[in-house]
């Protein structure tokens, strides 16, 4: 019988030992910043622009002076962007346009350290320069130009104060867009 108290005992006392911290409540994990719905990776020309500028299917365009400006708006990102035709008689006018994006970029940036990538269009004739600058207000610009007689630059606005990383999905989706657009660049 002593045996059977002893036992009886010792589980008693291992229950009691595991019995946790006093009762404190859970606390619950924060929650976090929901994943925004992306629109699918379907594109159409842009029919305002005056050379081939791929736009995606649930974005808005709307263009001003002529063709020459293209609003992309992207209701369920709150961004949009501002893209610019700049027309270039010769290899001067390119150069000065190329030098006015250049530093307007660098304005934007006001600072902020970014990354540069180059992209070619798919059939030679354009080349560009993307600019990430991540968690600034205008996290993606670029410049392309196919040397010749066109000039193409745009910004991303972003009208968001929530964190980069919460937003990071909306930006990298527009920089997809933007790849698509300056590859699939071309005179028409």
């Amino acid at each position: 019988m002593k045996s059977l108290t002893a036992i009886m005992l010792t589980c008693a006392l291992a229950a009691a030992a595991c019995g946790g911290d006093g009762g404190a409540a859970p606390t619950p994990r924060r929650h976090a910043y929901p994943r925004p719905e992306l629109y699918d990776s379907c594109y159409t020309q842009a029919q305002q622009a005056p050379v081939a500028w791929a736009v995606c299917c649930g974005a808005v365009c709307t263009a001003d002076s002529g063709g020459r400006w293209l609003t992309t708006d992207y209701p369920l990102y709150n961004a949009r962007i501002y893209i610019t035709f700049t027309p270039a008689a010769d290899s001067a006018a390119i150069a000065a346009a190329i030098a006015n994006r250049r530093q307007r970029i660098s304005l934007n940036l006001a600072g902020a350290p970014a990354t540069t990538t180059h992209v070619a269009s798919a059939d030679g004739s354009f080349d560009a320069a993307l600019v990430e600058a991540p968690g600034t207000t205008m996290p993606l610009q670029f410049v392309a130009t196919d040397g010749h007689s066109m000039v193409v630059s745009g910004a991303v606005h972003t009208d968001t104060a929530e964190p980069y990383d919460s937003v990071r999905p909306t930006v990298e989706a527009l920089r997809r867009d933007i790849g698509v657009a300056l590859r699939n660049l071309r005179r028409i």
